[in-house]
């Protein structure tokens, strides 16, 4: 699953749990009604998702889609293999480790085109070596646990730069990472470059992000559309690949509307500093939609194999599922 806690921007979510139905035209030939689980409380990076119900784009699509926040002790992929979702939005790393457990999980859109997740520190001017990652070697790295996308992050850092396990530290602090890195308990930790980076630079800081895997041929794929074997036929996973790219352009055309969209189910965002903070968080998320300077949801093969043999590798899979993604 995403990292729940650290996927959200501290003080911006709002408690409970909330559904919400498109309105407009529900149908197509499929019927057209999906459940869509969004992986924690409402937040901000959602937005595409609420802009999409307001504006009626997923009915225009031909579906009545239910937006299904998940509760902080509900299992990511449950609801989705019991039958109560149709799509999950949820890090594809974790859903290929759920389906080579024996899961039948598939990615058919990827919604973050770059991998969210980088070793963050406090210090934006430290004198890196010529492989950046290396400056890992001897220093402690802070993780939520030995599990999940931030885990599986870590450990491409170190593969990537060279570095054995032995040679950094990973430690285990829960979700407490920019506490533990501000008060010294870690020297760097694992998060997004659209939460713990956005919140050190709204406190004034210059703090180091490196990411975790090459840009251009990643070995980790991050917050993706992803449904069960069987649970819709493709005919309707394209119109729902089709809606979530056009409601990220429609946020990148006008944020202000998916603010506006999001301060629906946030009402923290009527104060006037967290409505801001919120904005550095949408334009942090809205780049990683891109690819090449476009909205791009479609699902990059090449990456899967190359996450399928690095998960392998590292001893986090025996080998890779058969079919992680639903080519559309």
């Amino acid at each position: 699953m995403i990292d729940r806690r650290g996927f959200l921007l501290g003080g911006l979510a709002a408690g409970a749990a909330v559904g919400l139905a498109a309105c407009g035209t529900s149908g197509g030939e499929q019927g057209g009604k999906v459940t869509v689980g969004l992986t924690y409380i409402p937040n901000v990076q959602f937005s595409a998702f609420y802009l999409g119900v307001d504006r009626g784009i997923f009915a225009d699509n031909g579906l009545d889609v239910t937006l299904r926040h998940h509760g902080e002790q509900e299992d990511v992929f449950g609801a989705l293999l019991r039958g109560g979702e149709q799509v999950v939005f949820a890090s594809a790393d974790e859903a290929m480790v759920a389906a080579a457990g024996g899961n039948d999980l598939r990615t058919f859109a990827t919604s973050y085109q770059t991998y969210p997740l980088n070793v963050i520190g406090l210090d934006g001017t430290l004198t890196l070596p010529p492989e950046p990652l290396t400056v890992l070697e001897g220093r402690t790295l802070g993780i939520p646990g030995h599990f999940g996308s931030s885990y599986y992050a870590a450990l491409c850092a170190i593969h990537r730069s060279g570095l054995t396990e032995q040679q950094v530290t990973l430690q285990d602090i829960g979700y407490t990472a920019l506490s533990a890195l501000e008060a010294g308990k870690v020297d760097f930790i694992v998060g997004f470059i659209n939460n713990e980076l956005v919140q050190l630079q709204l406190r004034g800081g210059t703090p180091l992000a490196l990411p975790v895997t090459s840009e251009s041929e990643p070995s980790l794929v991050g917050p993706s559309l992803i449904t069960r074997g069987g649970a819709l036929e493709d005919a309707s996973l394209k119109r729902m690949a089709d809606a979530m790219a056009e409601a990220q352009q429609a946020v990148i055309d006008d944020p202000q509307a998916a603010l506006e969209a999001t301060a629906k189910q946030v009402p923290a965002l009527s104060d006037a500093t967290q409505r801001e903070a919120a904005a550095k968080v949408l334009e942090a998320t809205t780049q990683m939609w891109l690819r090449d300077g476009k909205v791009d949801v479609s699902v990059d093969e090449a990456a899967f194999a190359r996450m399928g043999e690095f998960l392998t590798e590292a001893g986090i899979i025996e080998a890779p599922p058969e079919a992680p993604y639903i080519s559309l």
